[in-house]
């Protein structure tokens, strides 16, 4: 009788870590892209998010994109689709994706509409990188306009990465997260001599600032990394920044929260 219970017992623990294994193998990150206003204008930052892998994951993702379900982390970032607006399909021929679009409620202006519709290709084109083009229809049919600024008539693509996206971005980490010593915080940049410029602070004073530089200058887009030193537990800002050669400005900027555990 003992036997038969340790036999029993086993194969519940090997059924429950079969359970387990198949949770964490249904477990996807995707990068979607959210809207930051920066010295240079709206740019697209990415954010890494977890989903439920799923056969038609890249339209369930575009569809909660598309009516304000997925927000950022990082309240730097805001997406600029709402409730009102809504998806009816995705379709694909030839390498082309034609999203159907339900309601249309878009208050932006010029820039903010482009940098909608740039939220959308971007994030589709990662989730489906067999697709090379977007196309847009509300309700079946084509539309001039989805704010009246920007031709939605045509074919989208991604265009050059050094107009449309931050030329600073951290992206090992996302805000609040909890690291363990010794840090290390990487990105990517398209910046002047690829140089990018560095800040840790706590509770608002700057423990240090330096420099570091990407791989390439801009306008190739391209990774940095920084290793903290040992760092004390608590909660720290860091800054990635870029100034003007001409004027000494702030050029662009991203910043995330950590802590320390």
């Amino acid at each position: 009788m003992k036997r038969i219970c340790v036999i029993v017992i086993a194969v519940l623990f090997l059924s429950a870590c079969a359970n387990e294994d198949e949770m964490i193998e249904k477990s996807i990150e995707a990068n979607i892209y959210f809207v930051a206003d920066s010295p240079r204008g709206f740019k697209l930052f990415s954010e890494k998010q977890k989903f439920s892998q799923s056969p038609d994951l890249a339209q369930k993702i575009i569809a909660d994109l598309v009516s304000g379900d997925i927000s950022p982390q990082d309240p730097d970032y805001a997406n600029l689709w709402g409730p009102k607006n809504s998806l009816n399909s995705i379709t694909t021929s030839d390498s082309i994706a034609t999203i159907d679009l339900g309601t249309i409620s878009l208050n932006v202006g010029s820039e903010g509409e482009q940098r909608a519709i740039d939220q959308i290709v971007w994030t589709y084109l990662e989730l489906a990188p067999e697709i090379d083009s977007v196309r847009f229809t509300v309700n079946d049919e084509v539309v001039e306009s989805f704010a009246g600024h920007v031709d939605t008539t045509a074919e989208f693509t991604k265009a050059p990465s050094y107009e449309v996206l931050n030329p600073l971005q951290i992206s090992s980490i996302t805000e609040g997260e909890v690291l363990s010593n010794p840090a290390k915080i990487s990105g990517e940049a398209c910046t002047f001599e690829a140089n990018v410029v560095w800040r840790l602070s706590k509770d608002g004073e700057i423990l240090k600032e330096a420099a570091t530089t990407a791989g390439t200058a801009c306008p190739d887009r391209s990774s940095w990394s920084v290793s903290l030193d040992e760092l004390a537990a608590g909660s720290y800002k860091f800054e990635v920044l870029e100034y003007s050669a001409e004027d000494g400005s702030l050029f662009a900027m991203d910043d995330k929260n950590f802590v320390i555990g």
